[in-house]
Formats: C-alpha cells, sequence, structure tokens
C-alpha cells in the first residue's frame, strides 16, 4: 500500500512518524466485485435499553488522542458498530448514523466531531457521565429515529482548581470553582498545533505525506458553564460551547484543497425542586456551519468550487415533573417544545436553499416504579413540523413504552416499543463525521423519516458476573439516501433535492453484553449479531433490496483491565459497499463540464474484516498539591489496515479504496492543583 495524496486522511499522519494511511487500487472494480469478502470501569447502568457510565470509565478508554471519549465508549457497546476504523462514526440498530442524537446538557450538538473524526468537541475536563439510550426513550427526547448520547456536564466540587493537559493533537487549559455550594464556573480551553507538528514531521519523513506542499489546520474549542444556587430549591445555570474545524492544504501549485465546520452554542437553565417534583425552562442557542472549497487546474481547465452550509436554531422549552401515590411510586411529566430553525444547505454562487422551519411538540409520560422490583414506563408525544419554503407542514404522533421486572435478584425481563420520528436529515458523506455530512429539514422533497422499534431482553446478575442477552426488530420509513455520498468536494450538494432518495429500512438482531467484576481485574464483551437491509430506492437495484452501508454481521469487543492496564480487541465483518450506477458531474468547471461513471460495476463489493487490538496504561499519582493523570498506549498494535469506503480518484480517474489510522503511539497527560 502507498500513502494516500487525500489531505483529509493525510494529516492524520503527521504527529507520529509510524502512522501510515494506505490506498488500494480498484482499476479492475468489476473483477474484486464478485470477491465476498472497585477501581475497574464498571457500568452505571446495564439495562439493554440504556447503558451509562461515569468520566472515569471514558477516560480509560484506548484511542488516536490516548483520552477516550463518550463515542469510543459508546462504540464498544452492542447494537452500535463504527464507520470509518478509528474515527467517531456510529450507527445503532442498522439506523444511518445521522439519525443518532448527540447531546450536551440537553442541547443538540449537530457537528460533535474534531479532528476529522478522531475525538469530539466536548472536553473530557467537563464531563459528569454519559448514556447510551437505545429503546424506551424518555419523552423530553425527540427529533431522532435511532439511539440518543446524551453527555451531561459536572459541577465543580468546594474550593478551586485548575489544569492543564497534552496528547497527541490536542494542548488544553481549563480551571473551576465552587464557593460554599452557592456559586460554581468550569472552563475548558483546548487547541491542535497540528500545523506545527506537520511542519515538524515533514522535514523528519518528508517521504510519507505524500507530495503535500502547504499545510494549515485550525483546531479548537472554548467551554464555560455558570451556576448559581439561589437557594436549596432554585438554581440558575448558563453554559455556552464554541467549536472551529478547519483544514487547507495544496497537493501543487495548480491545486489547493480546503474544508471545515463550526459550532456555536449557548443555553440558559432555571430550575425548581419541589417537595414532589421538579419544574424546569430554557432557552438556547445553536449554530451550525459548514464548508468545502476547491482550487485546482485539471485537463487544463481551471476548476473551482466553494460550498457552505449553515443552520440556525433556537429553542424554548418547558417540563415539569410530579411525584404522587403512596411512597411516590408514581411519577407524571408533561412538558412543551417550541424550535425555530433557518437551513441554509448547499450555498454556492447564487444559490441559497434558504428555509424556515418551525418544529413543536408537546408530550405526557407515566411512569410506575417499585424500587428493586418493577418499573413500568409510558409515554406519547405529539409533532408539529413546518417548512416554510415549502408550504408544508406535518402532524405525527410519536411515543416509547418500556416495561422491566426483577423475577428475582437475579434475573430481569425487559421489553420495549418505541415509535419515532424525524424531522432533520444529514447527507451524509465519508463515514467520519466530516463536513460532506450536510443538514437539510423535512420539506417537498424530503419527508420526515419514521422508525418503529420492538425489543426484549433478559438481563443476569450473580455479583462478579453480570450479563445480558436480547433481540430488536426495528422497521424504518423514509430513510434518506443521497446519491453522491461518497464524493469529495461535490458540487451537487447545491441541488442536493434533486439527488436524495428515500426508501424503507428493516434491521434485526441478537444483542450480548458480559462484564466480570474482579477486586483488581475487569472485563467486559459485547457482541452483537444483526442484518440490516434497505429496499426502496429507485437508483439502487431498481427499487430492490440490499445490504444496508453498515450492515455488519458479526460485531465483536472486548476489554480487559488490571491494576491501570488495558487492552481492548474488536473485530467486526465487513460490510457491502453500493451506489447508484449513473454519469454525474464531479465538479463545477469554469467552461466545461467534466463526467465520470459513479459506481459503474461496483455492486456488492464486500470490504475486509476490520481486525483491532489497542492497548493503553493508566496512572494516577500525587506530588504535594498536584494530581498527575498520564495515560499511554498503542492504538492499533497489529497495524492491520482496515478499508471503510471506496472513493474515485479524480486525478488518477481510478476507484481506491481507503483506510485510516495504523498502528500509532499515543499518550495523553494532565496536571491539576
Amino acid at each position: 500500500m502507498r500513502p494516500i495524496r487525500l489531505f483529509t486522511v493525510s494529516i492524520l499522519l503527521f504527529p507520529a512518524a509510524c502512522c501510515l494511511a494506505g490506498a488500494q487500487d480498484l482499476s479492475q472494480i468489476d473483477t474484486l466485485a464478485a470477491a465476498v469478502v472497585t477501581d475497574s470501569p464498571v457500568l452505571q447502568k446495564r439495562s439493554v435499553s440504556e447503558l451509562s457510565t461515569d468520566i472515569e470509565v471514558i477516560r480509560a478508554v484506548v484511542s488516536p488522542l490516548g483520552e477516550g471519549d463518550a463515542i469510543r465508549w459508546a462504540q464498544t457497546m452492542p447494537g452500535v458498530t463504527t464507520g470509518a476504523d478509528g474515527t467517531t462514526a456510529f450507527y445503532v440498530r442498522g439506523s444511518n448514523m445521522g439519525n443518532n442524537l448527540f447531546s450536551l446538557d440537553g442541547v443538540p450538538i449537530y457537528g460533535y466531531t474534531h479532528l476529522l473524526g478522531l475525538t469530539t468537541v466536548v472536553p473530557t475536563s467537563v464531563i459528569k457521565d454519559a448514556t447510551l439510550t437505545k429503546g424506551g426513550f424518555d419523552a423530553t427526547d425527540n427529533n431522532f429515529t435511532s439511539a440518543h448520547l446524551r453527555i451531561d456536564s459536572r459541577r465543580p466540587d468546594r474550593g478551586y482548581r485548575v489544569s492543564g493537559a497534552i496528547n497527541n493533537f490536542l494542548v488544553s487549559a481549563g480551571g473551576e470553582a465552587n464557593f460554599n455550594d452557592r456559586i460554581s464556573f468550569v472552563a475548558s480551553a483546548r487547541i491542535s498545533p497540528l500545523t506545527l507538528e506537520y511542519q515538524a514531521f515533514k522535514g523528519i519523513a518528508s517521504s510519507l505525506v505524500g507530495g503535500i506542499s502547504g499545510f494549515n489546520a485550525q483546531i479548537g474549542d472554548l467551554y464555560g458553564k455558570f451556576r448559581w444556587d439561589i437557594n436549596p430549591r432554585n438554581s440558575l445555570e448558563l453554559f455556552g460551547l464554541g467549536t472551529l474545524d478547519r483544514y487547507s492544504l495544496s497537493l501543487s501549485e495548480d491545486s489547493r484543497q480546503g474544508m471545515g465546520w463550526h459550532n456555536g452554542i449557548a443555553q440558559l437553565r432555571y430550575a425548581h425542586e419541589g417537595e414532589r417534583g421538579r419544574f424546569t425552562t430554557s432557552v438556547s442557542y445553536n449554530r451550525y456551519g459548514s464548508s468545502q472549497e476547491e482550487d485546482k487546474v485539471y485537463r487544463e481547465v481551471r476548476n473551482y468550487l466553494s460550498l457552505k452550509s449553515d443552520m440556525t436554531e433556537v429553542t424554548a422549552r418547558v417540563d415539569r415533573l410530579r411525584r404522587a401515590g403512596r411512597r411516590e411510586r408514581v411519577e407524571l411529566s408533561y412538558g412543551a417544545k417550541y424550535r425555530y430553525a433557518q437551513f441554509e444547505p448547499g450555498q454556492v454562487g447564487a444559490i441559497n436553499n434558504l428555509a424556515h422551519v418551525h418544529l413543536a411538540d408537546a408530550y405526557f409520560q407515566f411512569r410506575y416504579s417499585i424500587p428493586e422490583k418493577l418499573e413500568i414506563k409510558a409515554n406519547a408525544r405529539g409533532n408539529f413540523f413546518q417548512n416554510s419554503k415549502d408550504r408544508l407542514w406535518y402532524i405525527d404522533p410519536s411515543g416509547s413504552a418500556l416495561a422491566r421486572w426483577n423475577i428475582s435478584k437475579t434475573v430481569t425481563v425487559e421489553a420495549g416499543y418505541d415509535y419515532l420520528v424525524q424531522y432533520y436529515h444529514s447527507l451524509e458523506g465519508l463515514p467520519v463525521g466530516w463536513s460532506t455530512d450536510m443538514l437539510v429539514p423535512s420539506g417537498a422533497s424530503v419527508k420526515p423519516e419514521t422508525t418503529m422499534q420492538e425489543s426484549l431482553a433478559v438481563t443476569l446478575d450473580f455479583t462478579r458476573h453480570k450479563a445480558s442477552i436480547g433481540g430488536f426488530y426495528r422497521d424504518m420509513d423514509n430513510l434518506v439516501f443521497y446519491k453522491y455520498s461518497q464524493t469529495m468536494f461535490n458540487g451537487g450538494f447545491a441541488s442536493w433535492e434533486e439527488d436524495v432518495e428515500q426508501g424503507q429500512g428493516r434491521s434485526f438482531g441478537g444483542e450480548f453484553l458480559y462484564e466480570y467484576l474482579g477486586r483488581s481485574f475487569y472485563a467486559r464483551a459485547s457482541y452483537t449479531l444483526s442484518k440490516t437491509t434497505r429496499s426502496g430506492f429507485p437508483s439502487y437495484y431498481d427499487g430492490g433490496e440490499f445490504h444496508a452501508r453498515f450492515d455488519r454481521t458479526h460485531v465483536l469487543n472486548i476489554l480487559a483491565q488490571w491494576k491501570g492496564f488495558s487492552a481492548s480487541f474488536t473485530v467486526q465483518s465487513g460490510h457491502w459497499e453500493h451506489g447508484a450506477a449513473m454519469t454525474y458531474p464531479m465538479h463545477i468547471l469554469d467552461g466545461e463540464q467534466w463526467t465520470a461513471s459513479y459506481y459503474s460495476g461496483v455492486y456488492n463489493y464486500h470490504m475486509p474484516t476490520v481486525l483491532r487490538l489497542d492497548i493503553g496504561y493508566q496512572h494516577t499519582f500525587r506530588t504535594g498539591r498536584f494530581t498527575h493523570d498520564l495515560n499511554v498506549g498503542i492504538y492499533n498494535v497489529t497495524n492491520h489496515f482496515n478499508p471503510f469506503t471506496l472513493y474515485f480518484d479524480a486525478e488518477q480517474e481510478k476507484w481506491m479504496a481507503i483506510s485510516l489510522l495504523p498502528i500509532m503511539p499515543n499518550f495523553s497527560y494532565r496536571v491539576t492543583f
């Protein structure tokens, strides 16, 4: 394998000389297409529909940055598969990546990846815990159809602390203070020295950077939270998060490419805790944007493309919870939420595709519980959506139900049902969370996506040995497919409404989770056996059935930890590559339109099995007032190349397979005082 000349892969090579990426020539794709190829990190919740953990477990996950994040933890759970190996792309129970909700303190984060998918934009230093919900959803959440990864920020202990940290790709600093449990604040700032690392690495091993003549990256985030506990029952909280990822490079004097995305988020929330209930109200602001740029000479014609997408959202919500009945075993929740959003997807030249949308919903939820015996939850929601551009509106119901019965101290049975609706859609690009993913609203070209899901599971608890086994069935309708999803720098996004198709999806399978809790040894294994299909898309097999994009039959993750040492192993079946066989414009050209065959003959190409072993060591020690946290490890010890997608190399005019992140030493060091 030789280095790829695609900058979004190449820049991942700079911080470590031993990190290589490869591309395989697929010019003979028609032939290949025929091949079928205690101190332990204990989970806080282990139900099949909901799993949660704290920040210490998240940090212990081995990752290219030396320190794990919430998504990397979620990727090791049953029912979850990855996109590009080594990145934060994740798919849950057969849905698309864009069907997941990622939130911080209840606010959605639409561009949640940093460093081209290596990590998330939420600093680990501000996280309290993370929860992955796959079914039996609470009524307070809506506008997604797959899974919710909820991040809750922490409240500092009394006193004040200052910290600093460094890892392979990021340098960070933060501070926090808590004055008598009345007023507290947390702040964090991170920046990436990737440009400097590139300059240093290029001089040491210039042959590995694929002929890149110039590179610049601007990567960072800024987080702050202020909390005022007015009295024991009333509190006011304000938080904000700003993120930026911007990259540009030159492969030659006649070639310059760039891409980037950004987030701007703020929320003000008031909460009142009564004797038998809670009342909260909040208002939030959310802005997400992405961009692509290309300026190159191709076939003696200068080709310039500048494409931007923006989304601005303002949300107001009110939630009320009341506890009633004997021993307060009954909980009644109700509330409402209103969102106004402005979408500007695929802006190029005079085209801006401006759309104003309104999304309102109201819900009611009933919960009855007997501690350590029984829990029953059911909710219903009414959703109203309007797209002013297309003069369309939708009214849709949604809801969930969940029942858990502890038959004995050892055995628990769980059953769930969900019917979900989603009005924001992601036109997914390469499966790494880059800015080729574009958000668009429901309207004349895209109907709301819906999902119906059923699940049944049994959980066993034998103190040191804990296990769960269950199954799920999911029907999906109006799933979005964008025909040119695997084309980098594609001007076709400007006319996205003409190139989106919707169809159906079906997924079913079994999920298994096992944990062993020893005094100094911990082990966890998760396994998913599933099948996921798509159908009804006119450009794909004339509407016939085919494998979903990341339909992996087998997904196995094993983790072992002993006294700070950890090892994780993953095996995932190779997925199937598909595409609409057609001719399309590769770029927007000045005076000449160049076309290419898209996926001609690529049907049913089976990618190889994903295989990866990671090892790490975590150690915490004190010197006076200073607390030191050190993580070191090796990512992808076996140096196994895991191709994850195909792309068309316009320079060589041939199909290539792309893989990321072979063997990579990593480290993370944090000091707090």
